[in-house]
Order: structure tokens, then sequence, then C-alpha cells
């Protein structure tokens, strides 16, 4: 295996980690990407590997030209990235191994050397990266999180020249004044370990007046604190198994919080036929429960269910909240959901398969196992390994019949042809969900909400040309119409674009920083109006 065939797997590992958060898809992709470049970009030099890197990781070619411009574009900038949206919602599941973080970490470091070369600077803007995280997992009320992740990567940077590492921990040698040079995991002078981040930085920032590296005093003592504790693993062995959004039951059971989480449907966009479902499938539940109370025969149900449509109709959101309502109407013991695709549950190799989608299946014991794209299981091009998930996934159902519920997603037609391709499928999944792609009005609220939550808003002219657009949009979409996933995509690029807008100005108001105009949604519009 090249160490691009490398990249691409541990950028693969990763992306398995952060599946199922909220903002995860793409987002992933283009944070890694930022912070590739970035790190580049600290070098006055092109290298033909950076563009082969970039392609190992997301599949697509680049030209010289493009990572130029890109690198050039982030030279001299101070602050590291903002921590991706989705890192907020998975801290807590990754606060106990740090897999995340650790599998990160050791990402942008084989980032830094793909072209052989792993330069003072590089080190300085992994180093800086990965301190946002530090900053976002203390301000979420993981402190800790990362103390051990620091201490292995300063492992892993101990060899690059002049870098001065974190806690002082090592074999490399210092003198009274802190390490010298390869002292990056140099053991601590006469004064006690060196202050964090005091390695010469490429673009002359001073480490005591750059606002990301506050509370280093707290973070110090955290490192101290936690010296004795050493991780799983290097950066580089993190674990393979796949890391899931688990939430154990926050609330009790009670017809007050069922009612809740009914009313937090009724507020979704569209989708009335699917709360109409929901609805009657809890009303089943309710009578069936009251009909054994009271002595009479027990109902005979299944709760898996079958959910169908497109992507970007609200399938994962409908999932979770069934979880969710499977717990406190008492189908469920936790009413936790775990979202994994095909990659999450087949292996490579004979008998593999099986102990890989166990873990999966102990993951979600006692709430909602949700399988994306579930078609791709009987696809057998690559072997027999989705039919050994399969089989694995209906005797777990079997035998755990009070402790777990599998729901399956994917394409309408290709979702009809996965359950009937197995007797055992067609027996225990006999509900449909069917998810109608959003009409233009729908795509129209759901970006109005977008702008609400995140303190954004349209004037008339701005509406009548988005309603236009997501007529058009709507009247010709195909099988990869991408609904409020591609509304979501357009938010995200005309915030960006009104972002450019703006700072060629000299003065800007407030009306002005909250304001999107038709200026900064005809690119986007138009991008994704050909649904890429």
């Amino acid at each position: 295996m090249d160490k691009f065939e490398q990249l691409r797997e541990d950028y693969r590992k990763l992306e398995q980690l952060t599946a199922g958060f909220a903002g995860s898809e793409k987002e992933f992709q283009h944070y890694t990407e930022e912070c590739a470049v970035r790190i580049w970009g600290k070098n006055n030099t092109y290298e033909e590997d950076y563009a082969k890197a970039l392609e190992a990781i997301t599949g697509k070619s680049y030209t010289q030209q493009q990572v130029e411009t890109v690198m050039d574009s982030f030279k001299g900038k101070v602050q590291g990235p903002d921590v991706p949206r989705f890192f907020k919602n998975m801290a807590g599941s990754d606060k106990e191994t740090a897999s995340f973080i650790s599998g990160f970490n050791s990402l942008l470091v084989a980032l830094a050397e793909i072209n052989g070369d792993f330069t003072l600077e590089e080190a300085n803007e992994v180093q800086r990266i990965m301190y946002t995280f530090y900053k976002t997992g203390k301000s979420s009320g993981y402190s800790g999180l990362l103390s051990p992740v620091f201490g292995a990567m300063d492992e892993l940077l101990g060899s690059v020249a002049g870098f001065t590492g974190h806690s002082g921990s090592g074999s490399g040698g210092s003198d009274a004044n802190g390490p010298g040079a390869g002292g990056g995991a140099g053991g601590p002078g006469a004064n006690g370990p060196g202050p964090i981040y005091t390695g010469p930085v490429s673009d002359g920032l001073d480490p005591s007046k750059d606002p990301l590296m506050s509370s280093l005093d707290d973070f110090q003592k955290e490192l101290e604190e936690l010296a004795k504790k050493k991780p799983k693993g290097g950066p580089k062995e993190f674990e393979e198994e796949v890391k899931t959004e688990v939430k154990e039951p926050e609330t009790p059971r009670s017809e007050e919080e069922l009612n809740k989480l009914i009313a937090e449907m009724d507020e979704l966009i569209g989708m009335e036929n699917i709360k109409s479902d929901v609805r009657s499938l809890m009303n089943f539940i309710k009578i069936a429960k009251l009909r054994e109370e009271r002595g009479m025969n027990k109902t005979k149900m299944s709760y898996h269910l079958v959910f169908t449509g497109n992507p970007g109709t609200g399938k994962t959101t409908i999932a979770r909240l069934i979880a969710s309502l499977y717990y406190q109407i008492g189908v469920l013991p936790k009413g936790q959901m775990v979202e994994v695709d095909r990659s999450g549950l087949v292996a490579g190799y004979v008998g593999q398969t099986a102990i890989k989608t166990q873990k999966v299946i102990q993951e979600a014991m006692g709430g909602v196992l949700f399988i994306d794209e579930a078609y791709a299981l009987a696809d057998n091009q690559e072997g027999s390994f989705g039919a050994e998930a399969i089989e694995t996934i209906l005797k777990a159902m079997e035998d755990h019949r009070d402790e777990l519920v599998v729901i399956v997603a994917g394409y309408t037609e290709l979702m009809h042809k996965f359950i009937d391709s197995n007797p055992g499928l067609s027996s225990r999944f006999n509900k449909y969900f069917e998810f109608k792609d959003y009409t233009g009005e729908e795509l129209l609220g759901i970006f109005k909400s977008f702008c609400k939550k995140n303190g954004y808003k349209i004037d008339e002219e701005t509406e009548i040309m988005l309603r236009t657009k997501f007529d058009a949009m709507y009247e010709a979409r195909d099988e990869n119409f991408g609904n409020a996933r591609m509304v979501r995509n357009i938010f995200e690029k005309a915030i960006g674009v009104q972002a450019d807008r703006l700072a060629a100005l000299e003065e800007v108001s407030d009306e002005q920083l909250q304001l999107i105009t038709p200026e900064d949604l005809e690119g986007p519009c138009n991008e994704y109006g050909q649904y890429k």
C-alpha cells in the first residue's frame, strides 16, 4: 500500500467516526481540505504530491494552479480554522477514547509529510489546528479531552528540528532555557517544563498575544495531571471500530415527554404523510399495550421500519425521533440511535464482517440501528460479505426482539429490491415510510429556517428570487435531487459569498451583516440547480 492509499484509508476511518452527526456530511471533507492547504501553505513551494493527496481524500482531480491558489490564500493567516460543527456534536461520545481526535491528528501529520519533508512551519500549523479542538472540547464541558492527544503528538513531532512541543516530556535533551534543537519531545530544563506552543512560527505570531493560546496555564495543569495516563495506542493506531452517536435517555418516560416529541415532529417542514404515519404507529402501540395491560390477547407487531426516498428528505431526522419515541412509549429500554452504512458493517475478509457487524449491533442494543443506503448490502460484486452482514443483523433482530429495532433506508426502488432479496428481510420489515421530495415552497421554508437559526434574514426581493429558483429545481429534479441537503449547501455557500462581498466595504452595518441578497444567492443556486 503506497502513501496515498494509506492516506485514503486513514481518512475513510475518520469519516466513519463522524457518520451520523449533524453537519458531518461534506463538512468533514471540506474541513480536511482546508487544513491540508493551510499546512502546505506554510511552505513556499508547491509539490506534486499535494494534488495527489487531495485526490486521495476527495476522489476529485486538482490542478497545480488550483492548489497553489488556495495555498496562497491562507498565507499570513494566524488564526486556525474554526472547529467544524459536527465535532461539537460528537465530542461527548469521543470523550473517553479520543479516537477521532487521535486519528485526525495523525491524518494532519501524514498530510504534512506527504512530500517526504515535515517542516517546523508545518508542525506549528498542525499544533495550531489541534489546539482549536482543545478549546472547543474545553468550552463544551469536556475539560482534558485532548490532553492525551497532545502528548502523543509531541512524540510524532519530536523529530522536527526546533519544534518545542507541549509538556516537554520525552527523550530529547534541553538546557536551562528550555528544549534545544530537536527537543520537541525533550525533557524539562532547570526551569521545569517549557511553555506550550513556544516554537517559532513562520508568520511571526507572538504566542502570548494569540487569542487561540489563551488559558494556557489551565491547559498546562491538565497536561500535568494526565501525564501518567497513556492514550490508547498512538495517533496512527486509533481503533477501527465504528464510533457512532450513542445517546443515553436524558428524560424519564412520561406522556408529557412523548407529546413534546410529537410536537417537535410537527414543527418540521413538510413530510405530512410521514407525520401521519408516525402518529398512527404511536397510536397502534398505545392500544396494543392497553390491551395487554387489560389481559387481552397480545398483539404481535414488528417495530422495524423501511424508509424510502431520495437523499435530504429527513430520513435520519425521523429515525432519531422514532428512537426517542420508542423509548418514551416503552418499546425500547434506552432509545439511542446508531447510524451506519455498508462500510460500517462489512469487512474485507471472510469472517470479519460478522464481528464488525456484531460490534455495531452491541452499540445499538437498547435502541435503534439505522442503516442508510441499506440496499448496498445486497450488492455482491465484492463477494458475499454483504449477505453475511444481513444474516448477522437478522439473527440479532430475532434474538433481541425487545432490545433492538432496525430501520433501513435508501432510494425507493432499490429498497424494495433489497427487501425482496432475502426472505428474512421481507418477513421482518413490513412497514414502509415513503419520504417525498420537498416542494419549492417547502425548500424555501427550510432556507428560512436556516436563516433564523443562524441569525440571517432575507428581504422580499430575495424571497421571490428563491421561490422561483426552488420551484424550478423541484420541477427539474431527478434521482440526484438534494432536497434539504441542497438547501443547506446553498445557504452555506451564500453566506460565504456575502462575507466576501462585505469584506470589500469600508463600513458594514448590522443590517448588512444579517441580510442575504439575491447577489449572494445567484451563484450557489445556479451551482446546486445542477444537483452537484
